[in-house]
Order: C-alpha cells, then structure tokens, then sequence
C-alpha cells in the first residue's frame, strides 16, 4: 500500500485514488532435511526459534529450541543449519521480516524488518525465486523462505509453522481451510484494512491474524484507480470493465492458475466500492 506521506503528497495535488484489494498470496518458510529424522507431524516451527535462525543465535538442528517443539525430532549431533535468504529488494523479505517482528518483536526488531535487510555473515544468499528454490532443494539441511506456491510447484517440503491461534498447520493446510482468505477477512473485522477503498491503506498487514486456521503470512495485492476518470474520455469504461472482471467471479477463479488466492467476498466488496466511486465521462 501507498505510504501515508505518498497519499498525502497525490491528495495534495487535489487528487483523490483508491486501493483496490484483489490478490492474496501466502508465503513460508522450506527446509531440506532428510524425510528419515523428521517427525510424522512434520517439522514444526515457531517465530521466536525462526527468528533465532535467521538472526544466526541457533546454528544446529539439535538446539534444544528446536527440540521442544519437535521433541520426536532426531537430526544428527550438531549438524548445521544452512541458512538461505534472498539478496537485493524482495517482496517477500518484506513479507517475511514484517512477520517476524510482527510475531516476536522481542527477537527480531523493526530494524530487520524491509524488501532488504543486513543479514548475519552465517547466512547465505540467493538472487529470485528460483535461486531460493535450487538453494534449498540443492543443500540437505537448509532452510530458507519463498512464496508457497512456487516452493510447493518446486517440490519443497514446508515448514509446518505455529499461528496465532497455537495451530501448527502448512500453508496448503491452511488454504484448504479458508485460512488465507481468513487473514483477509480478519483485517477488515477488525479494522486493520479500511473499508473504505479511499482512505489510507498504508497500515494494513495480514501477518498473525487471528483464527484457528488463519495462515500467518499473507500478502496483499493492490490495484490502484484514480478516482475522477473523466480525462480519460472513451479510455474510462474500459478501465472499468478490466477491474470488474477482475473482481468477477470468473476472474478471480484465475488466481489459483497463478499459486495466488481469490480474496473473500467482504473484500470484493470494498474494491466493487471503489469501482462504483469512479467518475467517467
């Protein structure tokens, strides 16, 4: 979302936008270690021991951390962790830095928290997706953070990571009880995402919504539509009817091709809101 000094700066050329809400995205955290030492429930995950990880405190899977939460968990005596993170601006540093703050502040200060952060010499990092996925699946014993669907289409195996609830749960767990669109919905009830399309988004997060199901990680993907079309002339209608098929039913179907969520319906609402506050010629 826009910062509140850039909505400032468009407003006060007598300008008037909208966010127009349509996209969510889950993101998460994979490992690489052996299917022979984990645990049948998988490897389970809090944000305090993940934060001990990135920030090089923990460096061995047999930290005693790591084992409280995992008590069947049997990785070799001190083997290292390998950990991965992504190098230049990443959206998804952005996502996942915002939610361990978000998680445990305590641990991991508003100073880690951006698309590019200072990162421990221990660490090791990889350009895009993709070398985050071929970092991963390449170095038994890594970790490292990419969105879920890609981590998935790569065959990545997920870390199963604690909610705000207490639920340890994946993200295809979650997206299969509603709990990305959850995130959403939760923001909007309580007033962490506006209602009104016109007013400033720049504090909404969807990380650590609450719920027993809610994924902990969602990003949110915006449109954004100047309010007074009328200079656009015969242009106008055709933006309009891009948005609201995007926002149709049949659009954002669309998403799932892509490894992204539909937004729920109370959401939509906000966006066809925005969409009706449009002045065409």
């Amino acid at each position: 979302p826009f910062t509140t000094e850039d909505r400032d700066a468009i407003n006060d050329e007598g300008i008037t936008f909208m966010h127009v809400p349509f996209c969510l995205g889950a993101m998460s955290f994979f490992h690489n270690v052996p299917d022979s030492v984990l645990p049948d429930t998988g490897l389970n995950m809090e944000a305090c021991v993940l934060a001990d990880i990135f920030s090089g405190v923990i460096t061995t899977w047999d930290h005693a951390d790591i084992a409280a939460i995992n008590p069947s968990f049997t990785p070799p005596a001190g083997q290292p962790i390998v950990v991965y993170h992504r190098t230049y601006g990443s959206s998804t540093t952005k996502g996942i830095t915002q939610y361990l703050h978000a998680s445990c502040p305590e641990k991991w200060g508003s100073d880690k928290v951006g698309s590019t952060i200072d990162w421990p010499e221990s660490t090791y990092a990889v350009q895009g997706s993709g070398g985050m996925s071929a970092g991963i699946s390449s170095t038994e014993y890594s970790i490292g953070y990419i969105d879920s669907g890609h981590g998935h289409d790569d065959g990545l195996s997920e870390i199963e990571l604690k909610n705000l609830h207490g639920t340890y749960l994946s993200s295809t767990e979650a997206k299969a009880a509603g709990g990305v669109q959850a995130a959403a919905e939760q923001a909007l009830a309580t007033g962490v995402m506006p209602s009104d399309p016109s007013a400033d988004f720049s504090a909404v997060s969807l990380h650590n919504m609450p719920g027993e199901n809610t994924w902990p990680i969602v990003a949110i993907s915006y449109l954004y539509l100047r309010k007074d079309q009328t200079a656009a002339g015969d242009k106008a209608p055709l933006l309009y009817a891009f948005v609201e098929y995007i926002l149709s039913e049949e659009g954002q179907a669309l998403l799932a091709d892509y490894n992204f969520e539909a937004v729920p319906q109370d959401v939509i609402d906000v966006s066809t809101a925005a969409l009706e506050m449009l002045r065409l010629a």
